[in-house]
């Protein structure tokens, strides 16, 4: 009865990811979204000859060829990493699964009456909204007393240095040159992620200064904003990956298709083809 169970499971999270991974296939032309909707949709045939709903020699005769495809698409970019881009290509459907699964669920949220999860009692969200109620609380960014937001450049003009992991973040983001593109998509997707995470210890500050330290929710608002902004550029790297996707797909295909391109292919080839 467990290993039942257990073999459903695992072949419902093997299709949810096949069909993750193809949905992004077809929305952004990715090649990395078909090696893993190929290697999902084959392990889900045999997780289903193991449930009994396909037969093994249709089972295998199905993982073979989604396997097969699969195995295909990444030794044409070269048998030396392939093992490791294998990997990354499995890891981006799991990281694809997570942000569908994640949309879908505030969708249904936000279409359920009185949308919107109410902020747990005592949390710098609830404090925050019981007195934007009362004392009508403007966003940091269009608060009149404050004045002008300063330019970027101001903040970094004076003598206060950053703090060090922001100056070894820095260095970091500036001093990365992909060696591929599987190189380049796992270090907007981590960096997209690290965003998130300090969007969260933003939000923790928040309460610290409300709960601990006992500010006035008019200022724990603004930090609340800024936890909001650092998940908002994690939203907007995940983007601009995402128009890589969309520009260099032709070319993908194409080296797919044809081999690799020439050295210095951009000099190499003209209009007049």
């Amino acid at each position: 009865m467990i290993l039942t169970a257990l073999e459903w499971l695992a072949a419902l999270g093997l299709l949810a990811l096949a069909a993750s991974s193809g949905w992004h296939l077809i929305r952004d032309r990715s090649r990395s979204r078909a090696v893993s909707a190929g290697m999902y949709a084959g392990l889900a045939c045999v997780m289903l000859a193991a449930t009994g709903v396909l037969g093994w020699a249709a089972a295998a005769v199905l993982a073979f060829l989604f396997l097969g495809a699969a195995a295909a698409l990444v030794l044409s970019g070269g048998r030396d990493g392939a093992a490791r881009a294998a990997l990354g290509h499995a890891g981006g459907g799991f990281t694809g699964l997570a942000g569908d699964a994640g949309g879908l669920w505030r969708r249904l949220r936000g279409a359920l009456p009185g949308s919107g999860p109410e902020p747990e009692a005592g949390s710098p969200e609830a404090a925050v909204a019981e007195a934007a109620a009362t004392r009508n609380i403007p966003s940091v960014m269009e608060d009149p007393a404050l004045g002008l937001a300063p330019e970027p450049a101001e903040l970094v003009a004076g003598n206060i240095p950053a703090p060090a992991p922001y100056a070894a973040l820095a260095q970091f983001i500036a001093g990365f040159e992909p060696e591929d593109d599987m190189a380049l998509r796992m270090f907007m997707e981590s960096s997209a992620a690290g965003s998130v995470m300090v969007a969260d210890a933003w939000h923790h500050f928040a309460d610290t200064c409300l709960n601990t330290v006992g500010l006035d929710p008019a200022f724990v608002a603004g930090i609340l904003e800024a936890g909001d902004s650092a998940g908002g550029h994690g939203t907007l790297l995940a983007q601009v990956h995402k128009r890589f996707a969309v520009i260099y797909a032709v070319v993908k295909e194409w080296v797919g298709a044809h081999g690799p391109l020439p050295h210095k292919a951009r000099e190499f080839l003209t209009d007049d083809l």
